[in-house]
């Protein structure tokens, strides 16, 4: 402080006791007036929210958990809204511009200002009273055209989507209130409904319709909502659903797509549907939330995850926005590769069908030691063990200095496991190369894009341990901050590459600090990491050199050739003959190294071909016993879809095709196969098929005398 050190007595130690008084006094004034700042919430404001947000992508949800969300007790159960979605990009769908600024308060009934997009609707019908269970975010479930809200929290209304929300913190458990709706329109106040109004011009927005859509729109009645109900009857007479309902792109031509018969999931269905109203003149919107729910008593449904869903909003004048809510008929049960419609202007002639074979690859088969020589097959065990050592030390360095978080935050009560749970969060965005180790949560907020929940747990940790909430913490306010940091963490890491995911599973980064920086009383001491690793690297090397240096070294088996008879010469009127081109060619069109030999016999009845017959042996490493390889050499035979079948007592794959069938079985010995194909009008190719699958085995052969069997016009194309 510029003071004369002969003075202070510099020489006797006086010194250092003088200066560390005046700055435990310096430290005292700072307290103190940090302390005032804070209790005014100079320091520490509230979480203000963006002014405005543009459209957005809506977020994929991550999978929740089965739990209560909120219970509702109302006459009937209906649509329980959250949000919309209404702005149209041409390739998706977009959540509407968000404006603080446009907000409402409500104070019991919803008012009516400038910007409301419902119009007039009809006098108070519907009345739910909502309980809240476990709902994070501030945004509430309603009704459409929400007239009134009683009881409960503050709560805004967004006059362009109708939806509410709390205009403070999140409602807790337990939260209550009273939502009040006009009743459902009836059919004929729907039929005389008016045209749509310049406020709503806005939600006709959509680019030009396919061909499939115009064509529907010609034949749908000229206006009003029998037009659009018109085309949605055709629309769901067409369409299956399958899959998940998380958002996609949604474009013109997905829509024509669908209208054909294409499956779609459930959004891609619902999204079509709005964009089909606009194109038949009604304003439209893709509304989301819950539907139905659980009934759990009289007048009393329980809503949980699996009830959430999307619908369409229609516009009625004089009943506001309407919710729709459209069931299609559920996908096939499966969908097999020969009922696809294949172009009929592209199709084999019959002697391609009869003479080409499928080329085989099976280099997914090949097994290790036919490559790599002796030596390094016997090296490979002590590489896999040093390698999954390099990735898996941090795994567990990992999961035991988690573990130790939490017990000790268990041990310290509330503010400790806020702490820990950020932590966790910070040091998986440190291992994904986000942020550094020693990042506060505010500052882990600006380095991602804007997300609601994130910014609501980045608030929460930084009240919770160091603003106005840090003797004030609930337990509701540990189990949002645990619940949140691991969604936003589940979402980060989601959103990251995949191989990004593997690398940050592996990564050292986080274990540079084997403390919490929010509370370093937290575990301030260091596991006995080391010695745990170094006992483990020893026990794995151990038995890893063990089982290396006892394993026999596996010897490849020889190779064996086809015997002379593969085949019958003869089954009744059904002769087999060899075809030596047919042999030459598959000899240049194969892998030699994987097929060493191969025959092939024309199967004739009378002077007319009516298949092939292809008997070819595998690399003798190649085991087709295997079901692993076994399903290599069918998806290099036939592109993975030969289904299994049986002749009597033989298993065999089929592959059916316009004008063929192709049948394959592999040899006892798993060394080879049989590959016939026949033309599809040849009844009795499956009987002929296992009369030469039991020569093979050594038994007698079924005697074949098929007779009435078709035999193709030799003017359209014959192999004879």
């Amino acid at each position: 402080f510029g003071a004369d050190l002969a003075a202070e007595g510099a020489g006797d130690g006086r010194f250092e006791l003088r200066r560390l008084a005046r700055g435990a006094v310096a430290l005292v004034a700072l307290g103190g007036a940090l302390l005032a700042t804070a209790q005014v919430g100079f320091l520490f404001p509230p979480p203000s929210a963006q002014a405005v947000v543009p459209p957005q992508r809506p977020p994929t949800p991550p999978p929740a958990a089965d739990r209560v969300l909120f219970t509702v007790t109302a006459d009937r159960p209906t649509t329980w809204r959250l949000g919309t979605l209404d702005v149209y990009d041409g390739t998706a769908w977009l959540t509407p511009p968000f404006d603080v600024s446009t907000l409402v308060p409500v104070d019991g009934d919803v008012p009516e200002v400038d910007g409301d997009t419902r119009g007039p609707v009809p006098a108070a019908g519907l009345t739910a009273r909502i309980e809240i269970a476990d709902l994070p975010g501030k945004a509430l479930p309603g009704l459409a055209n929400p007239l009134a809200v009683r009881g409960g929290p503050q709560v805004q209304y967004d006059p362009r989507t109708q939806s509410l929300r709390t205009a403070g913190t999140r409602p807790g458990r337990g939260t209550t209130y009273d939502v009040v709706a006009p009743a459902p329109p009836t059919g004929a106040q729907l039929a005389e409904a008016g045209p749509p109004t310049e406020e709503v011009a806005e939600f006709l927005d959509v680019p030009s319709p396919p061909e499939q859509v115009t064509a529907l729109l010609a034949e749908a009645p000229p206006e009003g909502f029998a037009r659009l109900q018109f085309v949605r009857r055709a629309y769901y007479a067409n369409v299956v659903a399958a899959g998940a309902g998380n958002p996609v792109d949604v474009t013109p031509e997905r829509v024509g797509e669908i209208l054909d018969g294409d499956e779609a999931s459930p959004y891609e269905i619902t999204a079509a549907e709005v964009l089909l109203a606009r194109w038949a003149g009604v304003p439209a919107r893709i509304g989301y939330g819950w539907f139905g729910g659980e009934q759990v008593g009289r007048d009393r449904w329980e809503i949980r995850p699996k009830h959430g869903a999307t619908w369409l909003e229609a516009h009625v004048t004089g009943a506001g926005w309407v919710p729709i809510v459209g069931t299609p008929p559920k996908a096939r049960a499966s969908t097999a590769a020969g009922q696809r419609n294949d172009d009929p202007s592209v199709r084999p002639t019959d002697e391609l069908a009869l003479i080409t074979y499928v080329p085989v690859e099976l280099s997914t088969a090949r097994l290790a030691y036919v490559y790599v020589r002796y030596y390094a097959l016997r090296g490979l065990p002590f590489l896999l063990v040093i390698g999954l050592l390099a990735a898996f030390y941090p795994v567990i360095v990992k999961a035991l200095r988690r573990a130790a978080r939490r017990r000790a935050a268990l041990r310290l009560g509330p503010r400790a496991r806020i702490a820990a749970a950020y932590g966790e969060l910070r040091d998986s965005v440190t291992d994904l190369g986000i942020a550094g180790p020693a990042v506060s949560p505010l500052e882990l907020v600006a380095r991602v894009e804007p997300d609601a929940e994130h910014r609501e747990l980045a608030w929460l940790v930084t009240r919770t341990l160091w603003g106005d909430l840090t003797r004030d913490i609930r337990a509701d306010d540990v189990e949002a901050a645990e619940t949140m940091s691991r969604s936003v963490g589940r979402r980060l890491r989601s959103a990251q590459p995949g191989l990004t995911r593997v690398a940050a599973a592996a990564s050292r980064a986080s274990l540079s600090n084997p403390w919490t920086t929010e509370l370093p009383m937290l575990w301030s001491r260091r596991l006995p990491v080391r010695r745990i690793a170094l006992a483990t690297v020893v026990l794995l090397a151990a038995v890893t050199a063990a089982v290396a240096l006892t394993r026999p070294e596996p010897a490849a088996p020889e190779v064996q050739a086809l015997p002379d008879r593969v085949v019958p010469e003869a089954i009744g009127d059904v002769r087999f003959v060899r075809e030596r081109e047919a042999e030459a060619a598959f000899d240049e069109g194969s892998d030699r190294s994987l097929v060493p030999q191969g025959v092939v016999f024309s199967v004739r009845q009378g002077d007319v071909v009516q298949g092939s017959l292809q008997v070819a042996s595998l690399d003798p490493t190649i085991d087709t016993r295997s079901p692993r390889t076994r399903d290599a050499v069918l998806q290099g035979l036939g592109d993975g879809r030969f289904r299994p079948a049986r002749i009597g007592e033989e298993r065999v794959y089929r592959l059916a095709l316009p004008e063929l069938t192709i049948l394959l079985s592999f040899t006892p010995n798993g060394r080879g196969y049989y590959l016939m194909s026949a033309r599809g009008a040849y009844e009795d190719s499956e009987r002929l098929f296992g009369s030469v699958l039991a020569f093979a085995r050594g038994e007698r052969a079924e005697q074949l005398r098929p007779a009435d069997v078709p035999v193709p016009d030799p003017r359209r194309g014959s192999a004879a």
